[in-house]
């Protein structure tokens, strides 16, 4: 009689989802980026106002996401999973997004350009991008 193997399903992973659902959730956050970088006069929120460069915290998790969910949305054939060329690219392409968003908010009422929100905005994809790449390769290596 043969003997049927059933391997132990293993837990779902957030690195674990297709790269064609990775670039819809990455499409759905850059749209929510620009939805809310172009609402005129936001409020402040007086006890996270008062914290030093907490719009920069934020900017920074922001672009964070969308750095780590591009990395899983691209594939490079060829590649390994862990790649700091891909990471760079990403991040210098959400350098241009963020600079483009920060001039765009120029012409909102009630925001500003900020040349370090922007800088934010790139140190931000960057790390998301590079831990979106150490994870994976530390993925491939089990």
């Amino acid at each position: 009689m043969a003997e049927s193997r059933v391997s132990p399903a293993s837990p779902p992973s957030f690195l674990s989802f297709s790269s064609v659902r990775a670039r819809r959730w990455a499409l759905v956050w850059g749209i929510f980026l620009l939805t809310l970088t172009s609402w005129p006069s936001p409020p402040s929120v007086p006890v996270l106002s008062a914290i030093p460069s907490f719009d920069k915290i934020v900017h920074g998790f922001l672009y964070g996401v969308e750095g780590f969910l591009l990395y899983l949305a691209i594939r490079w054939p060829g590649r390994p999973d862990f790649s700091l060329l891909r990471a760079l690219a990403i991040a210098g392409t959400l350098a241009v997004f963020g600079t483009a968003d920060e001039t765009h908010q120029a012409f909102i009422p009630g925001r500003s350009m900020e040349g370090m929100d922007a800088a934010t905005d790139t140190a931000g994809a960057a790390l998301g991008a590079l831990v979106a790449s150490w994870k994976s390769g530390r993925r491939s290596l089990r």
